[in-house]
């Protein structure tokens, strides 16, 4: 099958990276006092504005912790919570990455589209373990723009970064808002939920070559 897809753009968390670990969600609740079903929503309330990086990370735990209500939300605590946060979010998928070299090596184009907060970033960015994102064409992470997913206009700054048109990209994000979002601009969009399910998608729908995916085990089995 022959495809339109030139690019493809990945997103980090929940497709170049694993899924948050349970342990360290469990941990982080412990951490700030809560329990983990009083953690989630507000773990989600201010998410996006410390994504944007218009928020510090030591603020968003702080009011978090303060919620709880039985913790002091001192500075050592909150560095703690965030190095568990940190590492929840950037273990790598290494299927996916092996993935996205295979596309290079075949002529298509990569990016990183992510929402990442400035702390996640510079956690990153602090040793040589992820090097390899300087092989896409393009990283583009929320913090350094102040803008997030899924705010068309994050999109449109990838595609105009890129000089590609909409419908020759195709993305892949663990959130379905966010692939929403993707497709209303004409952008190809897939929710990726497991390298075995994305597979026969791929090939399918977008005549991508998978069988790096189908040779290997899921990270996420």
């Amino acid at each position: 099958m022959e495809t339109s897809i030139t690019t493809v753009i990945l997103d980090f968390g929940g497709v170049l990276g694993l899924p948050q670990a349970p342990e360290a969600v469990a941990k982080i609740a412990f951490l700030c006092g809560l329990s983990i079903p009083a953690l989630r929503p507000l773990y989600q309330r201010d998410r996006l504005e410390l994504d944007r990086g218009s928020l510090s990370a030591a603020e968003y735990w702080r009011r978090i912790v303060a919620a709880g209500g039985t913790t002091v939300p001192d500075p050592e605590l909150i560095a703690r919570i965030e190095e568990v946060d940190a590492w929840s979010w950037t273990r790598v998928n290494g299927r996916m990455l092996v993935w996205a070299r295979a596309l290079r090596a075949r002529g298509y184009r990569t990016a990183i589209l992510s929402n990442m907060p400035t702390d996640k970033l510079l956690y990153m960015r602090r040793d040589g373990e992820f090097a390899w994102i300087d092989e896409f064409d393009l990283a583009l992470f929320s913090c350094d723009y102040l803008l997030v997913k899924p705010e068309p206009a994050f999109y449109r700054l990838c595609l105009e970064k890129l000089g590609e048109k909409a419908d020759r990209c195709l993305f892949l994000d663990d959130s379905m808002v966010n692939v929403e979002a993707a497709r209303a601009l004409g952008i190809n969009a897939l929710h990726f939920r497991s390298t075995a399910e994305a597979a026969p998608e791929l090939a399918e729908l977008w005549g991508l070559p998978v069988d790096v995916l189908e040779e290997t085990v899921d990270d996420r089995a």
